[in-house]
C-alpha cells in the first residue's frame, strides 16, 4: 500500500508531499541550487547553508518531483493551505501586496510559490507532475481559490507596467481580489518614452510573459494588481487568483494526477 504522501507517479517519477525534516531539507537544497547558484538570486541568507529558507516554509506543504532511481528530488512548489495561513502568519503574497478581499476567502483558498525544477529535468514532464500535485491538493482539500506571486526576471519598469497594460487591454483583470504594492515593494512608474519604447519593441508582447505565467493565464488565471518590485529575488512580481470553479475544461487534464 503506497504512502498518503505520495499523489501518483508516472514513469521514473513520484509526485509526494516531502514528509521528513531531511526530505524538506532537500527540496529547499534544490531551490537554493536553481535561484542563487543557477539563477544568482535568491535569498542572501541562503548563502551560508546552501539553503533557500523563510519564514513561511514551516507552516507550508512542500510538494516534490522525485525521480525514483536516484531518489532525489527534481522539481517543487511549496503551498500554503488558507485555514493554516489564517491561524499564523497569514500569506506570503500579503507581504508584498495590500490585498483587499482576501479575508473573505481565504479560508477557501491556497498559495503556491518558490516553484523550481532542476535544468535537466525542463522537458515538461516534471512541470506537468507538479501541476497534477497542486490539483490533487486541491481536490483532497475542497478549497477554490490558488493564488501566488508569479515574476518576470527583469527590473526594468517599463516591462511591468507594459505587460499589466497588456492585462488590462485583454480582459485579465481579477475582480475578486484588488492589489496594491506595499511600500517597501513599489515598482517606479517608467517616463512615457520607456513605455512607449518598450511596448514598440514587444510587438509580440506574450513573448516575455515566462512559460508558467502563461500556464496560469490559459486555465483562466487573472491579474490581481499592479506589478512589484522584489529587489531581494531581482524579479517583477504579480499576484494571480485562479478560480478553479471557472478552470476551462480542455485544461483539466493539467490537474489530473495518474495513480
Amino acid at each position: 500500500m503506497s504512502s498518503p504522501a505520495i499523489l501518483g507517479e508516472k514513469e521514473q517519477f513520484l509526485i509526494k508531499f516531502a514528509e521528513t525534516e531531511e526530505e524538506i531539507e532537500e527540496t529547499l537544497r534544490l531551490r537554493y541550487r536553481v535561484f542563487n547558484l543557477e539563477q544568482g538570486k535568491g535569498l542572501n541568507s541562503a548563502s551560508s547553508n546552501g539553503i533557500d529558507r523563510d519564514e513561511f516554509d514551516k507552516f507550508c506543504l512542500h510538494l516534490m518531483v522525485v525521480e525514483k532511481k536516484s531518489a532525489s528530488p527534481v522539481g517543487t512548489y511549496r503551498i500554503h493551505l488558507g485555514p493554516v495561513a489564517n491561524a499564523a502568519m497569514g500569506f506570503y503574497s500579503a507581504r508584498e501586496y495590500h490585498i483587499k478581499g482576501l479575508e473573505s476567502i481565504a479560508a477557501e483558498t491556497i498559495e503556491v510559490g518558490r516553484s523550481c525544477v532542476a535544468p535537466e529535468y525542463r522537458n515538461g514532464a516534471v512541470v506537468a507532475l507538479l501541476w497534477g500535485g497542486i490539483g490533487e491538493v486541491l481536490l483532497r482539500s475542497k478549497l477554490k481559490y490558488l493564488i501566488g506571486c508569479v515574476s518576470l526576471e527583469t527590473t526594468e519598469p517599463a516591462a511591468g507596467w507594459g505587460l499589466y497594460r497588456y492585462f488590462q487591454m485583454t480582459n485579465k483583470i481579477c475582480d475578486i481580489l484588488s492589489a496594491s504594492p506595499s511600500t517597501k515593494y513599489r515598482l517606479p512608474q517608467p517616463s512615457e518614452a520607456e513605455m512607449e519604447n518598450f511596448l514598440a519593441e514587444q510587438r509580440q508582447i506574450t513573448k516575455c510573459i515566462p512559460p508558467l505565467f502563461k500556464g496560469y493565464l490559459r486555465l483562466g488565471a487573472k491579474v490581481c494588481g499592479e506589478p512589484v518590485l522584489d529587489r531581494e529575488f531581482g524579479t517583477i512580481d504579480f499576484l494571480i487568483l485562479l478560480n478553479t470553479a471557472k478552470l476551462p475544461s480542455r485544461y483539466s487534464r493539467h490537474f489530473n494526477v495518474e495513480k
